[in-house]
């Protein structure tokens, strides 16, 4: 729960500032890398839950059509969980390249939408600019969420007396 009252936030004012100042810059999504943290880390419903929260919000926010980041961020936490088991995401190397994927599926599942809704959408710039992007910044993130709820993680009991 604690995860969603932090990442909530930084969500919202994330998105608002890549739809409206923002605008023309490749940033990378950060719904995606937040929903590929959560998969990893801790699988649990609260995750599929967040993933759909996020995408919703990223439609909202973008003007994109409700429910198609939605439909592509669970898919990616019911991935990421499944092969969460089988890999270990504890480098920074393998952080990137998972991010980069899933920022690729993402970007292909919403293009696959979108298209089939009739919205002009640029392949290259939409999907494989912001893979890269999401990829290349993902290992920062990651270690800066990291960090953020290791402060708020319990604390260690090493080196205290009884």
């Amino acid at each position: 729960m604690k995860e969603f009252l932090v990442f909530l936030p930084i969500t919202i004012a994330y998105l608002a500032l890549k739809s409206t100042i923002l605008v023309n810059l490749p940033l990378p999504d950060l719904p995606l890398i937040i929903v590929f943290y959560m998969a990893y880390r801790r699988p649990t419903i609260e995750g599929a839950l967040m993933g759909f929260v996020l995408g919703y919000l990223d439609d909202a926010f973008n003007g994109g059509i409700i429910g198609t980041s939605s439909f592509a961020l669970v898919i990616i936490f019911l991935a990421m969980h499944l092969l969460a088991k089988k890999v270990q995401f504890t480098t920074p190397a393998f952080r990137a390249c998972g991010v980069a994927v899933v920022a690729l599926v993402k970007g292909v599942l919403t293009y696959s939408v979108l298209r089939f809704a009739n919205v002009g959408v640029y392949f290259f710039t939409h999907v494989i600019l912001m893979s890269l992007v999401t990829g290349i910044l993902a290992p920062g993130i990651i270690t800066l969420f990291h960090r953020i709820f290791s402060l708020f993680g319990p604390e260690s009991f090493k080196g205290k007396a009884n």
